[in-house]
């Protein structure tokens, strides 16, 4: 009898040894660092953003990041020259384009582990710093005379009371107007969850889906405040961002 459970118990040893090594595939190591950066979208723009993640503890982690965004007017149309085919779609009543830049502090604390390779991580995480908002004013390509046919065309900075439909030829280059950039100071705020799905132990391919604002003391004057359109101070969104990047030991 001794004879037959030994290898029968060996077996069943053997089997519980592969099964366990289908949960905990590989050997875990603690980390010490993160960097990832991506690409986000939200309710009125996108930008891109790169993050440097340091463990406090295996399951906390402080977050220092920057981000560049672009934020529009729920109110921005792109509209056309009707009489030329070939001209370039231009936003009527937008004077300036905000650009903001955000340095970030923060934390990422982890909620679930991820045991399998083809599991999630789930983490929570919040970030504040400063809002830098970068305005920056709008030109157009403008025909003259003021009626079509256009005799010839030039570059103007956009001004509601003078130009309009029927001068307007289009938009002019985005780089136009860099030299007259208003900076705004304000506030950041972040909440989210973000899921880290990598199927490498060293490697970061996330998702994080949140909510975020930007808040400034004065109005940012985006559009020109025609026909009851009005500029915000407070940029509520919600975003989703993809993320990429390594994890480090050392």
């Amino acid at each position: 009898m001794l004879r037959i459970l030994t290898p029968t118990i060996a077996c069943l040893m053997g089997f519980a040894l592969n099964a366990q090594q289908t949960i905990y595939e590989e050997t875990r190591v603690p980390f010490k660092r993160e960097i990832y950066g991506g690409a986000m979208i939200h309710g009125d723009g996108w930008g891109l953003f790169l993050n440097y993640a340091r463990h406090r503890t295996a399951i906390d982690r402080d977050l220092y990041g920057l981000e560049i965004v672009g934020m529009k007017h729920p109110k921005e149309v792109k509209s056309f020259n009707p009489y030329y085919e070939d001209s370039r779609g231009y936003f009527y009543g937008k004077i300036n384009a905000l650009m903001i830049v955000r340095p970030t502090y923060g934390r990422k604390h982890q909620i679930t582990d991820k045991i399998r390779r083809t599991g999630v991580e789930l983490n929570y995480v919040w970030s504040i710093g400063p809002s830098l908002g970068l305005v920056k004013p709008v030109y157009l390509e403008i025909g003259k005379p003021d009626a079509v046919p256009y005799e010839t065309f030039v570059t103007e900075r956009y001004d509601p009371n003078v130009h309009n439909i029927q001068n307007i030829y289009g938009r002019a280059s985005w780089f136009r107007g860099f030299g007259e950039l208003s900076l705004y100071p304000g506030a950041f705020g972040r909440v989210g969850l973000n899921f880290e799905y990598s199927g490498q132990t060293t490697g970061i391919k996330g998702l994080e889906v949140g909510a975020s604002i930007d808040a400034y003391p004065v109005t940012i004057p985006i559009m020109a405040e025609l026909e009851g359109v009005q500029n915000k101070q407070f940029f509520l969104e919600l975003y989703l961002s993809v993320q990429f990047g390594k994890k480090y030991v050392q």
